[in-house]
């Protein structure tokens, strides 16, 4: 039998039909409607109800971007889907396609993906960074997932590194993604002086071709990276550090200058056990983790 995994996100639901092995065998996508439970929910279950229309299900897993409660198993918030506060979805989910359903923190489902068929396959001691409009993590910690006490941990874009900086969408100033983000790319590159329509990828093409101001918003968003990195490898001893998400179509114009100052900063000997290398499985790490989350309950 097979498993159904969802990655929800601010625009759209990614679902797809995993095979236990970890290969997507078919994938469909529906909008998000973030302001609406009952929409939002009725979009999510038709996902699954087609799948089940042609395959046996065995369990449906989902990753949710916001912090879900591991001893109650609720959505305590999400900030980019306001509908979904103080909400069961795994029971409320499993009521209506009559399945095993577990949730879990978006980030933390990629992280099990690249831990479990990814490029951290193998490890023990694993961190999942997804560089995206934000910075999720995900930590895999003596071979198993950690969610810390209540289910909140891997917040890795939420510690401060400068208490006067960046004011962050969750309402702090000076956390780690104001800076190292897509959307931390496009604030830097503007007060480096680009100007007009700015987006990450707008900034990566122009460092391509030359911009030496966009290059050094690469460098500098690198160089954050990697000592965030330096930390994670000193406090954790990790074997592996695997990133993914959007921003890291650039490749290695941030993953070198990432490697290189997490090597200035990191002790040596904790960083020479220390691999940095890109996702295997992104863009569908969500997909996949949540699926194999599902096998695994």
């Amino acid at each position: 039998m097979d498993y159904i995994g969802l990655d929800i996100g601010g625009t759209s639901i990614k679902a797809g039909l995993v095979d236990p092995t970890g290969q997507i065998l078919e994938s469909q996508k529906a909008p998000t409607i973030i302001d609406d439970l009952n929409g939002f929910l009725s979009n999510l279950t038709e996902l699954i109800r087609n799948f089940q229309k042609s395959f046996k299900v065995a369990a449906v897993g989902i990753g949710v971007p916001g912090l879900r409660n591991s001893k109650t198993h609720v959505v305590e918030t999400s900030p980019n889907i306001p509908c979904l506060v103080r909400v069961n979805l795994e029971d409320l989910v499993a009521d209506q396609v009559h399945l095993p359903v577990i949730s879990e923190n978006d980030a933390n489902a990629g992280a099990y993906a690249e831990f479990v068929c990814g490029a951290g396959a193998g490890t023990r001691q694993m961190v999942y960074l997804t560089l995206g409009t934000g910075l999720g993590s995900g930590l895999i910690l003596d071979g198993k997932l950690f969610t810390g006490a209540s289910g909140y941990a891997g917040e890795f874009g939420h510690t401060v590194i400068d208490p006067n900086g960046r004011l962050c969408g969750c309402g702090n100033r000076g956390c780690l993604e104001t800076i190292v983000s897509g959307t931390g790319i496009v604030r830097t590159a503007a007060e480096k002086g680009m100007q007009g329509l700015l987006t990450a990828e707008i900034v990566y093409e122009a460092a391509v071709h030359g911009d030496r101001t966009a290059q050094e918003v690469f460098k500098e968003t690198a160089t954050f990276l990697g000592m965030a990195c330096a930390n994670l490898i000193d406090l954790l001893n990790l074997e592996m550090i695997v990133i993914g998400g959007g921003v890291m179509a650039a490749g290695e114009m941030l993953l070198e200058p990432a490697r290189d100052a997490a090597a200035r900063h990191a002790f040596r000997s904790s960083f020479r056990d220390c691999r940095i290398v890109q996702s295997k499985l992104w863009p569908d790490a969500g997909v996949i983790g949540a699926a194999m989350l599902a096998r695994d309950l």
